[in-house]
């Protein structure tokens, strides 16, 4: 008996798969930290800056991304996203000097926010208001996966052949995807949409008054989950690995712990977003993330530690593309591309941070006390979205438009 699938659904699945290929390649880079330390002969903080490389090169690349995507459409970003990662991961693999690696990451960085967004879009542009909680949980749930699931397998390539190992084998994973987002038609002429000024941005001017408010507080939302995620990326290497001495295998062990209750929520987290709300997922988020950060310092045997890990999860599980869900709902169509980009840009500038602030944190003292110092943000994160933040379920301001 054979499988019949629509256009939709097999455009949607060339999106899906690439999505977890790419995130493995990303999660695969993280156990490196402590070796790259030793190799290049600078310090764990220094080390981590890797992180912070490629967040930069996110950042830089956002604005630009989203002002292409909204006037010359998804699939020429598909398409390059791919070819500027591949060309960063194969630097980053012959890097002489730990600077000239720093600066492959940054292109790494901009190769993946242009992939991922020209991604993102393309799928918001298939379906309607009440499922992209679902596409877009599925969406971050894979990549989560990825990132998580990728640690284990680079922890052992870096114990067992060295790091330069890792980064041939990401360059390879950007091919592949390379050859499937040329399978991949364009998407924006689904949408009835002007295309924007030239040199148009996006800003709150462009969100409509009555939804001002909770854009202002899913960008701050934003900016806390950015730093949660990237500063526990950094972080926890350092904290398990340099602090306490656990293998590269054992710290790809926690994030695999991560990756386990990611792929478990991402079901349940579209369909609590699409049907309870937005905000009934995105506060635990937030709460659940803060109480990873206080525990994890209190404990140095492993089970506990991969216990917080999966609270770490957890928080990320929740989080699976609902505020980017939540964004779309309040976001015109034709102003997509800028408007996530602008939101994004704040966010991921959480995330430049939070490797920065960590990185000199534990160079001045320890690892573990970096993430007492993020604890009162992320309890911030979860009273802006709970008092301030309108609900975007079914609201008429959202159904009536697309």
């Amino acid at each position: 008996m054979s499988v019949r699938l629509t256009d939709t659904t097999r455009l949607l699945l060339s999106l899906y798969i690439p999505s977890m290929v790419m995130s493995f390649g990303q999660g695969m880079v993280v156990p490196t930290i402590p070796m790259l330390a030793t190799h290049f002969e600078v310090s764990v903080g220094v080390a981590a800056q890797i992180v912070t490389a490629q967040l930069i090169g996110r950042v830089l690349i956002l604005i630009p991304a989203g002002v292409l995507i909204d006037r010359l459409g998804r699939r020429p970003m598909l398409i390059a996203g791919p070819v500027v990662i591949a060309a960063g991961a194969l630097i980053t693999a012959v890097s002489p000097n730990f600077w000239v690696l720093l600066a492959a990451q940054v292109v790494i960085g901009a190769g993946n926010n242009l992939w991922q967004t020209a991604r993102e879009i393309a799928a918001i542009d298939l379906v309607r208001p009440e499922q992209r909680g679902r596409l877009l949980s599925g969406f971050m749930g894979m990549g989560s996966v990825g990132m998580s699931i990728g640690p284990l397998l680079g922890g052992w390539m870096t114990q067992s052949f060295g790091f330069h190992t890792v980064f041939w084998a990401y360059a390879v994973m950007a091919v592949a995807t390379l050859f499937i987002s040329f399978t991949i038609p364009e998407t924006a002429a689904r949408v009835r949409s002007l295309k924007p000024p030239a040199f148009s941005i996006g800003g709150l001017k462009d969100i409509d008054p009555y939804w001002r408010p909770t854009f202002v507080a899913l960008i701050f939302n934003s900016f806390a989950a950015f730093m949660r995620g990237s500063l526990a990326n950094a972080m926890l290497p350092l904290y398990a690995g340099s602090m306490l001495g656990y293998s590269p295998v054992e710290v790809g062990t926690l994030f695999t712990a991560m990756g386990i209750v990611n792929f478990i929520m991402i079901v349940p987290t579209g369909v609590i977003s699409d049907s309870w709300g937005r905000k009934a997922v995105v506060v635990p988020s937030a709460v659940f993330g803060t109480l990873a950060f206080l525990g994890i310092p209190l404990f140095q045997e492993l089970l506990p530690l991969v216990l917080l890990s999966g609270l770490l999860g957890l928080s990320n599980g929740l989080g699976l593309g609902t505020m980017a869900s939540y964004s779309y709902d309040v976001i015109p169509p034709e102003a997509r591309g800028r408007m996530q980009a602008f939101r994004r840009t704040i966010g991921e500038t959480g995330g430049v941070l939070g490797p920065m602030a960590g990185g000199l944190i534990a160079d001045l003292y320890n690892p573990a006390l970096a993430f007492l110092c993020f604890v009162p943000l992320q309890a911030a994160a979860a009273v802006s979205i709970g008092f301030f933040a309108r609900e975007s379920l079914r609201n008429p301001r959202v159904t009536e438009r697309r």
